[in-house]
């Protein structure tokens, strides 16, 4: 009994049991083919159903929720209703302001690389708020379309060249002919006569 591994006990090395072996993987999912995701058509009937429901569940809970925020405000009192639209009205401001800075960000980001000076796309493309979706999202897509018709538009706008400017104290003369060479050279020959 000591030599059969299947009781448990330790063999004669010391040695513990060896573990059970892992149970086969599941096979892989089917390759999708063109529309046909696996759902057949009554699986796509039930999907869209399913999706149509979803959406009348949202609208009915907006519609709840609204239902609920006026009844709230019918048992204020004059106090309670101006507080809460002094908290409506200041966090309406500060969304506002918010969403403006995150839209400028949005624009420089969107024209780094196709502007030679991404900021100018900020003060070029107008009114900000016209890249703010009635979610409140920044729509990337629109400001990627105007900064392209920006680019088109305005062919100047765009970085010339790919050769960045020589950096101070390289190889290139600076503008007004000084020249540490010639200097310590004209240096030199003072000092040598």
């Amino acid at each position: 009994m000591a030599d059969d591994p299947t009781s448990g006990a330790p063999e004669g090395n010391g040695a513990p049991p060896a573990p059970p072996p892992a149970p086969p993987a599941p096979p892989p999912p089917a390759a999708k083919t063109g529309d046909d995701d696996g759902l057949g058509d009554a699986g796509k009937r039930a999907l869209d159903e399913e999706r149509r429901g979803r959406k009348a569940a949202d609208k009915a809970l907006k519609d709840v929720q609204a239902e609920l925020d006026k009844l709230k405000q019918a048992s204020m009192s004059e106090m309670e209703r101006a507080v809460a639209q002094a908290t409506a009205a200041g966090r309406a401001e500060a969304v506002a302001e918010t969403t403006v800075r995150l839209v400028r960000a949005e624009v420089r980001a969107a024209a780094a690389g196709k502007l030679a000076d991404p900021a100018d796309a900020v003060h070029l493309l107008g009114d900000l708020k016209d890249y703010v979706a009635s979610d409140g999202d920044v729509d990337g897509k629109a400001i990627a379309k105007a900064i392209d018709a920006l680019v088109k538009a305005k062919p100047y706008l765009a970085p010339q060249g790919s050769r960045p400017a020589a950096l101070p104290g390289g190889s290139a003369t600076p503008p007004d002919g000084f020249s540490m060479d010639s200097w310590l050279r004209d240096q030199a020959r003072a000092k040598g006569r």
